[in-house]
């Protein structure tokens, strides 16, 4: 009997911990999409806040040609941590999604919130003027570009419009931090510990008789 509770157990584990890693970030550019190192008419000044070297990673460029479902997308419901990595720019420029802001002028290390499957919304916007929003309207000569460096882990680049399109204006990082368990899931654990719980209490009786 015991063995049989551990396997429940374990079982349950099992689901739990597959759900806790199911969420990942999609980055879905338009048919033909360009990259930094094609576009880039100025040096990226950001490679040391972020790692990214724009003549070999592989960077995707959204702008005001961009048109239909294309963007970054979480595949399933997510808490997300959106880290304020850098700047290089004269303009103020604007990060904003549900769970926060950054701004270029007093920028905050970084915030988490969730987030429900599909586009993730965010605008980026500038005191040149113009907003850019993931999957929506991008006014020109705004520019944003999104770099993958894993299912979990991306880095928004934007390009404000100003001095050379060079995609270092602000650069955004935006990682999967915490996947919440499905009410299935805790459905199952608790019906789980209703098993062992009726299970001693029976025993109990058992040994009273």
């Amino acid at each position: 009997m015991k063995i049989r509770f551990i396997g429940v157990v374990l079982a349950g584990i099992m689901v739990a911990s597959t759900a806790a890693q199911a969420a990942t970030l999609q980055v879905l550019p338009p048919p033909g999409a360009t990259t930094i190192n094609a576009a880039g008419d100025a040096p990226f000044d950001l490679s040391a806040e972020t790692g990214l070297n724009p003549n070999t990673s592989p960077i995707y460029i959204f702008n005001s040609a961009t048109v239909g479902a294309f963007g970054l997308s979480l595949s399933d419901a997510a808490n997300l941590t959106f880290t304020y990595l850098g700047k290089d720019a004269s303009f103020t420029n604007t990060f904003t999604t549900t769970g926060g802001a950054f701004s270029t002028g007093a920028a905050n290390p970084s915030f988490s919130d969730d987030y429900l499957a599909g586009f993730v919304d965010f605008v980026l916007g500038s005191s040149g003027g113009g907003t850019a929003t993931n999957n929506g309207a991008i006014s020109s000569p705004l520019q944003f570009a999104i770099a993958a460096l894993s299912d979990t882990s991306v880095i928004v680049l934007f390009d404000d419009g100003g001095q050379g399109t060079d995609f270092d204006d602000m650069a955004i990082r935006v990682d999967v931090s915490q996947v919440p368990l499905p009410p299935a899931v805790w459905l199952l654990l608790s019906a789980i510990l209703g098993l062992v719980s009726f299970t001693r209490i029976r025993r109990g009786e058992a040994s009273i008789a």
